[in-house]
């Protein structure tokens, strides 16, 4: 007959001490991702593990999840520009729509025609009218 397993309480960590963690192939390919931007593991795990510790305080002091409940995170928003420029090929954005530079690579017919066409002027609508459309 197997005798029944206690719960083994998790134990609060010790600053100094050195944790040992197993790293299987997801882990290790996460802890890989992280190490690209030239930081050492040590480095990788604790921005990893503060990241997700101020999710953690930010969802429990909003009274999103109740204290001591994992709250699911629904979207991020990124608050600085990446250190390297992406591909040639992405079109630079602003609130007047794309911008297309000689280097942006066309996708399709359309992509040719907008870049040919001079960019519009945004439409303001007027209350009780309707915007007018070339």
């Amino acid at each position: 007959m197997a005798t029944p397993q206690r719960t083994q309480r998790r134990a609060q960590p010790i600053a100094g001490t050195r944790p040992t963690v197993r790293l299987d192939e997801q882990f290790a390919r996460d802890l890989a991702v992280l190490m690209e931007t030239g930081d050492d593991l040590t480095t990788a795990m604790r921005t990893a593990v503060g990241i997700v510790a101020n999710i953690y305080r930010t969802a429990w002091h909003h009274q999103v999840t109740p204290v001591g409940t994992a709250p699911t995170l629904g979207a991020y928003k990124f608050v600085e520009k990446p250190p390297t420029v992406g591909p040639d090929s992405l079109p630079q954005v602003d609130h007047n729509g794309p911008m297309w530079t000689p280097s942006s690579r066309q996708t399709s017919s359309d992509d040719a025609r907008r870049q040919q066409q001079p960019p519009r002027p945004p439409q303001r609508q007027q209350a009780g009218r309707q915007p007018v459309r070339p």
